[in-house]
């Protein structure tokens, strides 16, 4: 399932859809988001991971603008048909979480419920830190606030093997990343196959890569992936290390044991309302194994008291 070695254009994610694609002008760079939705409504942003794009969530944006929603599914920095700034040292946590800021006031909102999925978690959490009045309340898709990560892993590195793995491979120099072009394969491979339960149509999972895979070959995004990979447990200002969030908290993961202490301790970090949930049928992609299960779940929880 190869890409072929010469970069692709931003083009081949401008996918088609119940939505339209808008770029937002952030902090000095041009940033792009699939919206739906009357910009009237409470606004929903939607945050990708590592291995991801803006199109996650493909399937989720529409169903959510029809049950009231103003929704922006954002390509983070480096990704997609966003920009892909060249210095290296502003693409730590704190400037992705300026950048979400950034999105939902270029939006026309002053807060919004934030998702965000995988590294998409991180952003999240540090988001309801850093900026409190920006988040309405937050999802947190196999994901996780960095420190609470880091604390689980330091507990537990045993049942977090694949999170290391990817975090070194991640910290790699960017010539020896792309003198293995085979190593960028078999991550995209291990992640999508390692995050689909079993049940997981193959089709679903074959089409889910070969759309990663597209998007990881489009120019200059390699530099995005590797910092992006880095914010899973990234370093954090100290005065986050137990700073409490107010916003409401929805942390959806599978089943499997690993993320119990992850969910403590995301639980312990949240002042308001707690609930930790899982879809139906799916692992830790759920707006990818079962969109409709995961698009109601979310507006459920959104306007519930």
């Amino acid at each position: 399932m190869s890409t072929g070695s010469a970069p692709l254009p931003p083009s081949v994610v401008e996918l088609a859809g119940p939505f339209e694609h808008t770029f937002l002008h952030v902090r000095g760079l041009r940033l792009h988001a699939a919206t739906a939705g009357d910009p009237s409504d409470p606004l929903v942003v939607l945050l990708h991971g590592s291995f991801g794009g803006w199109f996650d969530y493909r399937h989720a944006i529409g169903p959510l603008a029809e049950r009231g929603f103003h929704v922006a599914a954002l390509d983070m920095r480096g990704f997609g048909m966003s920009d892909k700034p060249p210095v290296e040292a502003g693409q730590d946590i704190r400037t992705l979480t300026g950048d979400v800021s950034g999105v939902i006031t270029a939006l026309g909102h002053s807060a919004a419920f934030v998702v965000g999925a995988d590294t998409g978690a991180s952003v999240a959490w540090s988001l309801a830190t850093e900026h409190p009045e920006r988040v309405r309340g937050l999802v947190s898709v196999s994901g996780a606030h960095p420190v609470d990560l880091r604390r689980a892993i330091a507990a537990r590195p045993w049942d977090f093997m694949w999170i290391l793995l990817r975090s070194g491979l991640a910290r790699l120099p960017r010539p020896v990343v792309r003198a293995l072009p085979s190593l960028k394969q078999w991550a995209f491979h291990t992640y999508v196959n390692r995050n689909c339960a079993p049940a997981t149509a193959k089709d679903v999972v074959d089409d889910e890569l070969l759309l990663r895979l597209r998007a990881a070959a489009i120019g200059k995004t390699q530099r995005g992936f590797l910092w992006n990979n880095r914010q899973l447990l990234a370093a954090t200002p100290l005065r986050w290390a137990d700073a409490l969030i107010d916003a409401p908290v929805l942390f959806l993961t599978s089943s499997q044991r690993l993320w119990r202490p992850v969910i403590q301790r995301a639980h312990a970090r949240t002042a308001g309302a707690f609930a930790a949930s899982s879809i139906p049928g799916a692992k830790n992609l759920p707006m990818v194994e079962n969109p409709a299960a995961f698009t109601e779940m979310l507006a459920s929880w959104f306007t519930s008291p």
